[in-house]
């Protein structure tokens, strides 16, 4: 069962109680909620909103907020991602929608893509009460704190996940959770592909890299380190030798290729006779053209993770290809979640596109660790993995 299907039958059985739902979901996908919400016959009448028009929008926020507080309503936090950001506007603007809730339910196929803090926004968006405990607290009870001093006395602190109280936290969290294991009964096979790059790019990472062993010798800051790594990411990911290779591979198949970057895809683009190109820069009604297209032209469709790794049902093809890959642990599953949903028939491929620089090597093991986080938290959910 979809987790869209699992609101509206939760709507449904409290309809007795509730005036309307308010779902709230990522502007892009909020056709597909809708038709979703149509499909199982909500009982309660709805009102949708885009994330970003609540952001955005003083006006409307005002508008929901009246809205809100004269109705039994349940509010819905479709793709939870988006609220995981204590300090953004949306997710403060939704806490204060979500006070004058009767009811409150998050959805999300990632809920944990960062560190045990996007537990924590959730459930306190949820309610406060589920966790009890404020920031300070929930830091030192579930991280542990590390500190190093260089040769100049410079302090640096940083924090990670204490494993066993994991455990502990998985009991204030387990009545409020309900998780499916989405079952699609195919064959699932991960490859991966490394690509050479050309001299002008390796020489211009080498640079990139030597620049900031300067810097960090010198000051030794956080900031020089995190704008090094982006940097090494777009010179790898933008390689016109990788660019080249990745459209070979993807030429003449019906698939998705997701990259990070636009320029990337404009590259890539290049060396196609025939594909599909969505990005943040397409109108809305073109998207909804182009993914209709793609249902019937065996072309190859070019995403960004930011508009096509989210709520969109793409089981019409059977393979992703991964152009880059980007920090963020939840933007990967999100992508392959696109292709691996229920009405999937075809054995599934999910192929990464890696160069030889060390940097896609860091990406790929940082990725690992996060899975790996988000699999002690399910176990300790469920250990003997029967949900």
């Amino acid at each position: 069962m979809g987790k869209s299907r699992v609101a509206v039958e939760l709507a449904n059985s409290r309809s007795h109680r509730l005036d309307a739902v308010l779902w709230v979901a990522p502007y892009s996908v909020l056709p597909a909620v809708e038709e979703q919400a149509a499909k199982w016959h909500c009982a309660v009448p709805v009102r949708f909103l885009g994330f970003q028009t609540l952001s955005q929008s003083d006006r409307t926020y005002l508008d929901v907020l009246e809205w809100a507080r004269r109705r039994r309503v349940m509010v819905i936090a479709d793709e939870s991602t988006f609220i995981k950001n204590a300090d953004s506007k949306r997710h403060q603007r939704l806490a204060q929608i979500r006070k004058d809730a009767d009811y409150a339910l998050v959805l999300t196929g990632t809920p944990l893509t960062l560190d045990l803090w996007d537990l924590k926004r959730q459930m306190d968006w949820l309610s406060p009460k589920i966790l009890d405990t404020d920031d300070r607290a929930f830091r030192y009870r579930y991280f542990t704190m590390h500190k190093k001093i260089n040769d100049e006395g410079s302090e640096r602190i940083w924090f990670e996940t204490y494993t066993p109280n994991v455990r502990h936290l998985r009991s204030l969290m387990a009545p409020y959770i309900f998780e499916a294991r989405l079952d699609i009964g195919v064959p699932e096979t991960s490859r991966e592909h490394e690509h050479g790059v050309g001299a002008e790019t390796r020489a211009a990472y080498e640079a990139e890299r030597d620049d900031f062993l300067e810097a960090w010798a010198a000051w030794g800051e956080d900031l020089a380190l995190f704008r090094m790594l982006g940097n090494l990411k777009r010179i790898a990911a933008l390689d016109p030798v990788k660019c080249r290779s990745v459209a070979a591979r993807v030429a003449g198949q019906h698939t998705l290729v997701f990259c990070q970057y636009r320029e990337e895809q404009r590259r890539i683009a290049r060396h196609l006779d025939d594909y599909l190109l969505v990005n943040g820069d397409t109108p809305a009604t073109e998207r909804k053209e182009i993914f209709r297209r793609h249902r019937h032209e065996r072309v190859p469709l070019l995403l960004t993770y930011g508009t096509g790794s989210f709520g969109l049902n793409l089981q019409h093809v059977a393979s992703c290809h991964f152009a880059s890959l980007p920090f963020d642990y939840g933007e990967v599953e999100q992508a392959r979640s696109r292709i691996r949903r229920l009405g999937q028939t075809r054995a599934l491929t999910y192929i990464t596109h890696v160069t030889d620089l060390g940097i896609d090597v860091l990406v790929a093991k940082n990725l690992r660790k996060k899975g790996w986080l988000a699999d002690l938290v399910r176990h300790e959910i469920d250990p003997r993995g029967t949900i």
